[in-house]
């Protein structure tokens, strides 16, 4: 905004109209009354400056305002449109937005102190003086008003302006949050897929150089299998959609299976029903145990994977263990740290737990999930519209 800048055209046409109503109203007769004639030139010289004046600085619209206030004043017995002048300075006194109240008290001072003077020495019944010190508390009110409410609209275009820039950056954090989900399933997905491949891939490699075609065949078409189920699990990540109505025990088997047709052992025992979590609950705990497979067949291979799930009434507890062992895997040392990582901040964004690490030589991944379902979500929500 420019230090110059010019007060609206609307505002600037008002006074206008005011000044020539001003003049209109007997003001050529008041160059006829000697010095009060200087008075009179000097509130109609405040009032043409005004029109022009730039609303910055303001020092030059405050000393219009005070001109027009003393000059206007000091000839109220003479014209009526010195009246006019003398309650204009007083509103517009008041109604300045980056001065103090006490600029526009002073203003209306003068103009109530001089309206006074020209009484007295005019001679006029004390009525005209009561009537130009009411019409002087007028319009301070009226200027006062309209200050509080210039101040009002720009409280409100302030808060609109700082309600988008919050809106902007929960956006901005709703966008970050959900590349990290997608990203976590995104290495999921293909730390498990490429992992079963590589393993699938290297056994038929050493069968055939042994001369089993038929079982390096089979080889070859689980990886091809491995492989077409990655990709639907990866092009369901890349469009961030999500599944309706997730059967977690579904999901876990289909994980047992391809942990098996990789070579892997697995041992899966559900003493809970799966099929009433919601959504965010089934695909948190599936990618969790896809992770700790997928570590299960980089850091142990050929070691039994066991899968325990149970209930509380409360929290779901999921148990991976396997036995630890010498004997790295291929992909041993292909990691970067992020499954586990990924991992925890599923299970803790729904307000669970997550410790991994060993213990009597084996490797225990611990997960514990409050149990939300669809139904208690739903009643959640009738109790909160109730209380409201």
């Amino acid at each position: 905004m420019s230090g110059s800048r010019l007060a609206t055209l609307p505002s600037r046409l008002l006074r206008l109209v005011g000044f020539v109503a001003v003049v209109s109203a007997g003001g050529g007769g008041l160059l006829h009354h000697g010095w009060w004639a200087v008075a009179a030139m000097m509130s109609w010289t405040g009032w043409v400056i005004w029109i022009v004046a730039p609303e910055r600085p303001r020092w030059p619209t405050v000393t219009c305002l005070v001109a027009m206030a003393i000059g206007g004043g000091l000839t109220t017995a003479w014209s009526a449109g010195s009246a006019i002048t003398a309650l204009a300075a007083v509103f517009a006194g008041f109604a300045l937005l980056e001065e103090p109240v006490a600029v526009g008290a002073v203003i209306s001072a003068l103009a109530m102190f001089c309206s006074g003077v020209s009484e007295l020495v005019s001679g006029d019944e004390p009525r005209s003086l009561l009537a130009v010190i009411s019409g002087a508390l007028v319009m301070g009110l009226m200027g006062w008003t309209r200050r509080q409410s210039r101040i009002s609209a720009g409280q409100n275009r302030l808060l609109v302006e700082q309600n988008r820039v919050i809106r902007a950056e929960r956006d901005r954090a709703a966008a970050l949050a959900e590349r990290g989900r997608i990203a976590r399933d995104m290495h999921d997905v293909l730390a498990h897929t490429l992992g079963g491949l590589v393993l699938q891939l290297d056994a038929a490699d050493a069968l055939l150089e042994a001369g089993e075609v038929d079982r390096a065949a089979e080889r070859v078409r689980a990886s091809h299998r491995l492989a077409v189920s990655g990709l639907a699990d990866a092009r369901q990540v890349v469009g961030a959609l999500r599944a309706e109505g997730v059967d977690l025990g579904a999901e876990l088997q289909r994980l047992a299976d391809d942990h098996r047709s990789g070579g892997g052992r697995v041992e899966l025992r559900a003493d809970a029903d799966l099929r009433g979590l919601d959504e965010q609950t089934a695909v948190a705990v599936s990618r969790a145990v896809q992770e700790a497979l997928t570590n299960a067949r980089k850091h142990a291979p050929g070691q039994v994977v066991s899968i325990d799930l149970r209930t509380s009434a409360t929290e779901l507890g999921v148990v991976v263990t396997n036995s630890l062992t010498h004997r790295l895997g291929a992909l041993a040392y292909s990691g970067s740290g992020a499954g586990l990582l990924g991992m925890t901040e599923r299970i803790r964004a729904l307000g669970g737990t997550v410790s991994a690490g060993r213990a009597d030589g084996r490797w225990t991944v611990r997960m514990a999930v409050p149990i939300t379902t669809p139904s208690s979500e739903t009643d959640a929500a009738q109790q909160e519209s109730e209380k409201g």
